[in-house]
């Protein structure tokens, strides 16, 4: 059975790939829609961690005024070693034309949008042919989340540690949940078939600029998703490795292009873990298994992945004709091996983009075996989409409900971040760990805690300041720790139960200033 995709460039939309377009575009929005229901002013975060994507806001400022990133989580001296792309181009929009930072970073949402629809649709017509086939990998890739993670919960089997587990896998793997936030892994995540495609154009027309291109595309998944970009060379090695043994003929030398550009952002970042405090203290912190609940037993892994998994196997029975055929089928191979790898740090993150290949492969296998009726199909394709997202959703809702991470600001906080802003004396700021999500991008100083990969120490500085924030912390302890911390200024948040900081701190405090609900404590230096 030839279950070969055509190469010809098809550029219209039929009506089913439009309205998958449409149906990602009005996913990626739909969080964000929801928040701006409520009539409040927002951060600017809508997926699923707000604290992940106002560190991302901290970065971009950071870019905007000084190119280079440092850590603004540990009030130590300022160390700028990081240049990112992505959040570069959004600061220097930022600086050039005054819009908010959360909007430089939203405009992203439509690039993402894009270049995963755009990707998809290529890979799934270059792999499969019209029609059926390749509708059904089309809206598996965009839109599957993998059952385990809604029947576990629906059905309470081991309580929250263990949906939060298969919740943890299959958010890694949903394209839904990178447009939630994520929009780097987005653009890295679906540059890869791209690259994968280029590669292979160049191999049959070796054409300069087809090769620049892929590497150019590989530096840049690399730089954005270091884990992607790892999963890009082996496949390429592996692929030309397996092109040798079928053919005997040597593969091009210059194809090594794309492997090199990987290297260099790889590089880069095995450097800044070694020779920069920020990068070894993320290293520790997102080394596996550093949280208690980031966990994933083998069986967890087995059962997320079976869905798409079961299938693919029976792709491998078919004779794979072309480079790109190896490709797809050694991609999960690869991906695996990147979350296997003994080095780096958060291998869980190698699992994004695994829908790609599983998703084709799982088509091919049915297709090789079976002409299931369109209704069943449609019955599966719904199963594999339909809960997934309503779970997915209903999270996003809890997490916006609990209130852990700040999603919308009001007013007496706005406006006391502006005062800290503008004030001229130099200092950082001590505050909740909800408001120190938020302040360095709102003011362009550095907390005592804050974001959890970069804040020394963070479970003891969380507990330190609740303590200090909402009791019970003592006068004493309290004067200790505002010292301990060389804060300058002191923040309480809108959230009622906060306390006030006056006579605790005493002689500490130089000036209180208070802004509805929100007040700022100027401290002696």
């Amino acid at each position: 059975m030839d279950v070969r995709g055509d190469r010809r460039p098809v550029r219209r939309l039929d009506r089913v790939e439009a309205g998958a377009l449409v149906a990602l575009a009005g996913l990626s929005v739909i969080v964000l829609a929801a928040l701006l229901t409520k009539g409040r002013a927002l951060t600017g975060a809508d997926g699923l961690l707000a604290s992940d994507q106002l560190q991302y806001f901290t970065w971009i400022r950071q870019a905007s005024e000084h190119v280079l990133i440092g850590n603004e989580y540990d009030m130590a001296p300022d160390h700028r070693v990081f240049l990112h792309p992505g959040f570069l181009i959004s600061g220097l929009l930022h600086d050039a034309t005054g819009i908010s930072v959360p909007l430089s970073y939203l405009l992203w949402k439509p690039v993402a949008v894009g270049i995963a629809f755009g990707a998809t649709l290529a890979y799934v017509r270059r792999l499969l042919p019209a029609g059926g086939q390749r509708y059904a990998a089309l809206v598996l890739v965009l839109f599957a989340v993998m059952p385990a993670s809604w029947l576990v919960a629906w059905t309470h089997w081991g309580g929250k540690p263990r949906q939060y587990t298969f919740d943890f896998i299959s958010g890694e793997m949903a394209t839904t949940q990178f447009m939630w936030g994520y929009l780097m892994t987005a653009i890295a995540v679906f540059l890869m078939p791209l690259t994968l495609l280029v590669l292979e154009r160049w191999r049959e027309q070796r054409r300069p600029r087809q090769l620049v291109a892929a590497a150019a595309g590989a530096l840049l998944v690399c730089w954005l998703q270091p884990w992607q970009g790892g999963t890009l060379a082996l496949i390429v090695v592996a692929v030309e490795a397996l092109e040798y043994r079928r053919t005997r003929r040597r593969p091009p030398l210059a194809a090594l292009a794309v492997p090199i550009a990987v290297a260099i952002p790889a590089a880069y970042y095995v450097i800044l873990s070694h020779v920069d405090d920020a990068w070894k203290l993320a290293g520790e912190s997102n080394a596996a298994g550093s949280q208690a609940t980031w966990s994933w037993p083998w069986w967890a892994v087995v059962l997320t992945l079976l869905p798409l998994a079961a299938p693919a196997a029976l792709a491998y029975r078919l004779p794979a004709r072309g480079w790109q055929e190896l490709a797809v089928r050694v991609w999960p191979f690869a991906a695996l091996a990147i979350y296997l790898a003994p080095v780096g740090t958060f291998p869980y993150h190698s699992f994004q983009g695994l829908a790609i290949p599983l998703s084709i492969l799982a088509v091919q296998g049915v297709a090789s075996r079976w002409s299931p009726r369109p209704v069943l199909v449609v019955a599966c394709l719904a199963a594999m989409t339909l809960p997934g997202i309503g779970h997915k959703l209903s999270v996003a809702i809890n997490s916006i409900r609990a209130a852990g991470d700040p999603y919308f600001v009001f007013g007496g906080e706005a406006r006391a971040m502006d005062a800290l802003e503008r004030d001229p004396r130099p200092g950082g700021v001590i505050a909740p760990a909800y408001a120190g999500h938020m302040l360095p991008y709102r003011t362009g100083r550095e907390v005592y805690v804050g974001a959890l990969s970069w804040t020394p120490h963070w479970a003891q500085r969380v507990q330190q300041t609740q303590a200090l924030f909402e009791g019970p912390m003592g006068a004493a302890q309290a004067r200790a720790l505002v010292r301990r911390s060389r804060a300058r200024f002191a923040f309480v948040d809108c959230r009622p139960h906060l306390r006030d900081l006056t006579a605790l701190l005493g002689p500490l405090v130089e000036r209180v200033d208070r802004y509805g609900c929100a007040t700022v404590y100027v401290l002696r230096p």
